[in-house]
């Protein structure tokens, strides 16, 4: 009878686990999803930023180059040259009158043309004794060109290669200025002496203008011996000259 108690009991405690597990198992089952992890993934609804207003780039209006007015190029008038009158003024109780010979310009013919000449008139005068001169009116392409003309001119009168003084002479620069005439105005004056071994011999004076006015050079050149035209008496020449020119 003990025997078959403790079979029973032991049965009843099968049955018991029996029925735990079938619990245990149904809850597993029922569960589903473990409880902690969602079920969906959630949607996510993208944040819209507003898009940013570029202003419009200013433009600023292009303005057209303002046309530079080229100066007009002169012509060459026989009006524009000094005439007897002018130089019998400016140097008075000379005798100064025109002349259809040619002056002799120490310093040489390029002592009064530069290159690229487009045009020249020139007139001459006389004291009908031992004083001669000249004038020369050079037109240029344009008054760069004029520019380089004198340039060039005032150098070849300063260095007068072209004057070469007696064994006996020498020479000096007595003037070498400029005025305010035309564009451009410079004055030069050589002064040829003896030297103390030849004291009998007489001097020169050979005095240059030189006047640059737009495309024009003015080249005034003079001669004599003993001192020449007097500086005050030439540079009341030359400033006529240059008024000339306009």
């Amino acid at each position: 009878m003990y025997g078959r108690g403790v079979r029973r009991v032991t049965g009843a405690v099968g049955l018991v686990g029996l029925a735990l597990g079938l619990v245990a198992c149904g809850n597993e089952t029922d569960g589903g999803t473990p409880v902690g992890n969602a079920g969906t993934t959630p949607s996510v609804t993208p944040s819209t930023t507003p898009e940013r207003s570029v202003p419009e780039p200013v433009k600023t209006p292009t303005m057209a180059p303002t046309p530079t007015t080229k100066p007009a190029a002169v012509q060459l008038r026989t009006s524009m040259l000094l005439t007897g009158p002018d130089v019998a003024k400016a140097d008075p109780n000379r005798g100064w009158i025109v002349t259809t010979g040619s002056a002799d310009p120490i310093c040489g013919p390029s002592s009064t043309r530069g290159n690229g000449v487009r045009g020249s008139l020139n007139r001459n005068f006389t004291t009908e004794l031992d004083a001669s001169g000249g004038q020369w009116l050079t037109r240029y392409d344009d008054a760069r060109a004029a520019k380089a003309a004198y340039d060039k001119i005032v150098a070849t009168i300063k260095s007068c290669k072209a004057l070469d003084p007696a064994p006996t002479h020498a020479r000096k620069l007595t003037e070498n200025r400029t005025l305010p005439l035309g564009d451009a105005t410079a004055i030069v004056r050589w002064y040829d002496f003896p030297l103390p071994s030849d004291p009998g011999s007489e001097p020169g004076g050979f005095p240059y203008a030189i006047t640059r006015k737009g495309n024009v050079v003015s080249v005034l050149a003079f001669r004599e011996m003993g001192d020449g035209v007097k500086p005050t008496n030439f540079e009341n020449l030359t400033r006529t000259a240059a008024a000339r020119l306009g």
